[in-house]
């Protein structure tokens, strides 16, 4: 039986894309498939790549309301303009090595967790299934391409979006975000002593994003407050200068703190905390929801962001804190509230998706055979 030949897609801004991928890649792989995951940055000029990625960063930490500016503004009312076009043209141009790369690895199928390489194959056909993962709770106009076969979305209402904008339905899948597999919430006493926290003591992990964006000094100095009664993990992302400054700024702290990074595996932690403090990531999100976390959602990006946060307060599993005043007001009222907590998080657990990468895979399978 011949291997199907699979290659995965996403764009180094952010970490949510390429989690996605990683888990579409081990769920195919498993599966006996052929799969390959690539940075659709690395065929791009090393200018291009440190603009896209670079500039993206700088915007949603130091002028995220001209992120938001920018993101509204690019959402496109109708046909494709002349301007799309000849940004287009230069987007061919600058890419040609993603071409030839698809020239000599001949895929079946490919598969993006962003919506650049979409754009870069619209008006192509070179003999493979392209499908998209739209990797937030909201779909940007940015996400169409003409060149799609299938798309997998997180919720009706992403379905929604892209009906309305013309996508046909049939193609359209409710799979949820892909996310790896999560091994279920554990009892209270577990990896106390690996984790380096007090079972008895409220938990709640503190997540600033993959870039390290966040308003975190100010948000671990507001909790001080409640010293002795509550134990904060915080993670700072790839921003390692934080890291280090955030470890001498509370060095003499109080609270019961502990900071780690990128490389610390989060998932131990999801399984042991009580709370989530987080900016609203598509992918962050979907994780919260599948371990059954409450989530109290801060510093949200203009954007993306917005949609995502709004998805999770219709289903009462979050709580957008739009005033960082008001932040541990709320902790403490959920520390006191517990039956409101533990509702907070059968909510979110009954809003996660369920096997999404695996719901893919059989979609992509029957699309292959056509």
């Amino acid at each position: 039986m011949h291997t199907k030949k699979v290659v995965i897609l996403y764009a180094s801004c952010g970490a949510g894309h390429y989690t996605a991928a990683q888990a579409i890649a081990e769920r195919f792989a498993a599966q006996s498939m052929a799969v390959e995951i690539k940075d659709i940055l690395d065929f791009a000029p090393s200018w291009y790549k440190r603009i896209y990625r670079d500039g993206y960063y700088f915007l949603i930490r130091k002028m995220p309301w001209l992120w938001g500016f920018l993101y509204r503004s690019s959402e496109r009312k109708g046909r494709v303009t002349i301007l799309d076009q000849w940004v287009r043209l230069w987007e061919t141009n600058l890419f040609r090595d993603f071409y030839r790369f698809l020239d000599e690895a001949k895929p079946n199928l490919v598969i993006a967790t962003h919506f650049l390489p979409g754009s870069l194959l619209a008006g192509t056909n070179r003999g493979f299934k392209f499908m998209v993962v739209v990797t937030d709770y909201y779909a940007h106009s940015l996400w169409l391409s003409e060149r799609t076969d299938q798309y997998f979305v997180a919720s009706e209402e992403v379905k929604g979006n892209l009906v309305d904008r013309g996508v046909n339905s049939e193609i359209i899948a409710v799979t949820g975000i892909p996310i790896k597999p999560v091994p279920g919430r554990k009892s209270p006493m577990a990896d106390n002593n690996v984790l380096g926290i007090d079972p008895a003591v409220f938990k709640v992990l503190l997540l600033s994003g993959a870039g390290g964006s966040g308003r975190l000094a100010a948000i671990i100095k507001s909790l001080e407050k409640y010293a002795g009664s509550l134990q904060l993990i915080v993670s700072t992302g790839i921003d390692q200068k934080l890291l280090q400054d955030l470890r001498s700024k509370f060095a003499t702290s109080k609270l019961h703190l502990k900071l780690i990074d990128f490389n610390t595996p989060v998932y131990p932690y999801f399984q042991a905390v009580d709370l989530v403090i987080t900016k609203p990531g598509g992918l962050t999100i979907t994780e919260c929801m599948a371990f059954g976390l409450p989530l109290l959602m801060v510093n949200v990006i203009p954007g993306q962001e917005e949609g995502n946060a709004e998805y999770m307060r219709e289903k009462r599993a979050g709580i957008l804190v739009k005033d960082l005043r008001r932040l541990p007001v709320i902790v403490g009222e959920l520390m006191k509230d517990r039956l409101e907590l533990a509702e907070m998080g059968a909510r979110a657990m009954q809003a996660a998706p369920k096997n999404s990468a695996q719901a893919m895979f059989k979609i992509a399978q029957a699309v292959l055979k056509n």
